[in-house]
């Protein structure tokens, strides 16, 4: 696993988005993200004219997970959004939703092969504790950023020959406290 901390100008991403229980339904939430990205690839399939003008670039995809930390505790609830870069939030089709990225200091993950599968826990529950940055919260949410570029992921079942960016924004811990 490499990283960079980076600074990243704000983004505006359009695209779909999920509120729910990452616990305990019907379906597991991989299958409530599996079935997100469909309807995304869908919407682009039957419809790219509508957003074509205003995407940045149509081989990058971003997924974006949102939580508030008592939320997700509690109840298990966070956002899922999944989309691509736009030049800006005007006149997209009322069927799909847009975010914006905040302008702020990332860690910068690129993630090969197995690692992948595993990042999460080896980001949050490893790498957080061990460095000089800890997770940065905007208005008590908290969020990561997943970067599928379409000549890099192949997809889960070429996991070994893919290749993912996460980022996540950090602020660094004051020693000093």
């Amino acid at each position: 696993m490499r990283y960079e901390v980076i600074e990243k100008e704000k983004k505006y991403l359009v695209g779909l988005e999920y509120y729910g229980s990452i616990f305990g339904e019907k379906d597991p939430i991989e299958k409530r993200i599996e079935d997100l990205w469909g309807r995304f690839s869908e919407f682009c399939k039957n419809k790219w004219e509508k957003i074509e003008e205003d995407i940045v670039n149509p081989e990058l995809s971003y997924e974006v997970q949102i939580w508030e930390k008592e939320q997700l505790e509690e109840e298990g609830n966070m956002y899922v959004f999944v989309g691509m870069e736009s030049e800006e939030l005007q006149n997209f089709p009322i069927e799909l939703s847009g975010k914006i990225l905040p302008a702020d200091k990332y860690a910068n993950f690129t993630l090969e092969g197995k690692e992948i599968q595993t990042w999460e826990e080896d980001i949050l529950q490893d790498w957080f504790p061990q460095s000089d940055y800890w997770m940065k919260s905007f208005d008590r949410y908290q969020f990561h950023v997943q970067c599928f570029h379409e000549e890099r992921y192949k997809g889960v079942e070429n996991i070994e020959d893919s290749e993912l960016e996460v980022l996540i924004p950090v602020e660094e811990i004051d020693k000093e406290i």
